[in-house]
């Protein structure tokens, strides 16, 4: 004996009806006004308090310290890249690095 579609709305509806239902206490809204103020309120954060509480969060090194790291990298790949990287038979342009080997007589 199958129970069709309209059965089982019918019996889902009788027990929704015949349920009991708690009528609500006469100081609701103070408790939910008391419990309210003992919550933390969200608050307009700039964008550098966000920064910094990120970093805090996940205990990433200060900015400027990568931003230091980095340029020290970059400048140590630059320096110890190849420097006849141009074609030999275009003798007119010169490495970025050519100032660094000027011939200069010793002092």
């Amino acid at each position: 004996m199958s129970i069709t579609r309209d059965q089982k709305e019918q019996k889902l509806e009788i027990m929704l009806q015949s349920r009991r239902l708690e009528p609500a206490s006469p100081d609701l809204a103070e408790q939910i006004v008391h419990k309210a103020r003992h919550l933390p309120q969200n608050q307009t954060v700039s964008l550098t308090q966000w920064m910094k509480r990120l970093f805090a969060e996940f205990h990433l090194p200060r900015p400027a310290y990568v931003l230091a790291g980095a340029l020290i990298f970059g400048f140590v790949v630059g320096y110890t890249a190849p420097q006849n990287t141009t074609p030999t038979d275009d003798a007119d342009s010169l490495s970025v690095q050519s100032f660094l080997n000027a011939d200069e007589d010793e002092l």
